[in-house]
């Protein structure tokens, strides 16, 4: 940091604060504008970065995974979604991610409810009393016991009934799920992300083609998350488990390594089928035939080149049949 504390100016600069706010960024990251010091500099808005994506074995599973996070980006922004939830419950949730097979043995801090309360629903006319309000006003009250809940704290009934999980006065907002329930939906009051994904779908007409393969990624994510089909780590660890060479003493050797890497490169390559991994998800052959050198144009494309395109890419079939009801 040598030069770059005194020497920084914040009134244009955001290296301070990218250096305090990228501490906590393991999931999704809130990327401001960077400054702009000339008026033809370009204008780039707020951004917030989805980061939970791991690298995949093949190209289908990546396509699966980057496509339902595009979407459900697309999905909050659609319905007005909130999925807000403590910086120390992310915590919480990056920590047991890391154990072993914890899509099927952990549960995850995750919000009850996305939308705004309706009548007749768990909570709703009950005064909700931010914890940044509280500060604000100077009303911030001292850290309450876990799981005790005062009858004088103007908390209904129903609503001190519902499973919660601790840490402040917004408690009551999330909760711990299964990694299938949050994927799939919980009771009658949390829906599920893959169930919002196809209502969204359904919400822009979308065609034929598209939710076909749509419907084959996210089927396959609700397996992966369901535990009917293995994580890479699960694969891999079961990989070594199993190798002739492995000893029960937790060493990978240089043929264990070797050998796994192959196996890793066929899947990848379309010439090793495992079902436990893809299920019944066969990757087609990569083979160099047919590969090109194109270089990437960035020349900008004229207005009536643009219409040539788009006026070729809707004639496709799937385009013109009927939206489905």
């Amino acid at each position: 940091f040598n030069g770059a504390v005194e020497e920084v100016d914040d009134e244009t600069n955001t290296e301070h604060f990218e250096s305090i706010q990228s501490t906590n960024w393991q999931s999704v990251r809130w990327k401001p504008p960077p400054p702009r010091h000339t008026p033809n500099d370009p204008h780039i808005g707020w951004r917030t970065e989805f980061r939970s994506m791991e690298m995949q074995l093949t190209d289908f599973e990546n396509a699966a995974f980057t496509t339902f996070i595009v979407v459900l980006t697309r999905v909050i922004l659609t319905f007005d979604l909130n999925f807000y939830l403590p910086i120390s419950r992310v915590d919480a949730n990056m920590q047991r991610a890391h154990g072993r097979d914890a899509v099927n043995e952990c549960k995850f801090y995750f919000r009850r409810h996305l939308a705004p309360l309706e009548e007749g629903d768990n909570g709703y006319g009950v005064q909700y009393n931010s914890i940044f309000a509280n500060a604000i006003n100077g009303t911030e009250k001292s850290n309450s016991t876990c799981n005790v809940r005062s009858s004088s704290n103007g908390d209904s009934s129903q609503r001190g009934a519902t499973p919660r999980a601790c840490g402040g006065s917004e408690e009551n907002s999330f909760e711990e799920m299964t990694m299938a329930e949050i994927m799939t939906g919980k009771g009658d009051y949390f829906p599920g992300l893959i169930p919002l994904v196809f209502a969204y779908l359904e919400h822009i007409k979308c065609d034929k083609f598209t939710m076909a393969r749509m419907t084959q990624y996210l089927n396959f994510i609700e397996q992966r998350a369901l535990g009917k089909l293995q994580t890479p780590a699960t694969w891999m660890r079961n990989f070594v488990r199993s190798h002739k060479a492995y000893k029960n003493d937790s060493v990978v050797s240089d043929e264990i390594a070797y050998d796994l890497m192959v196996a890793s490169k066929e899947i990848g390559e379309g010439k090793r089928h495992e079902p436990s991994l893809l299920g019944q998800v066969r990757i087609e052959p990569i083979t160099p035939d047919g590969a090109y050198d194109v270089k990437l144009d960035s020349r900008r494309v004229q207005n009536n080149e643009v219409l040539g395109l788009l006026g070729r890419y809707t004639k496709r079939s799937a385009f013109s049949t009927p939206t489905r009801k």
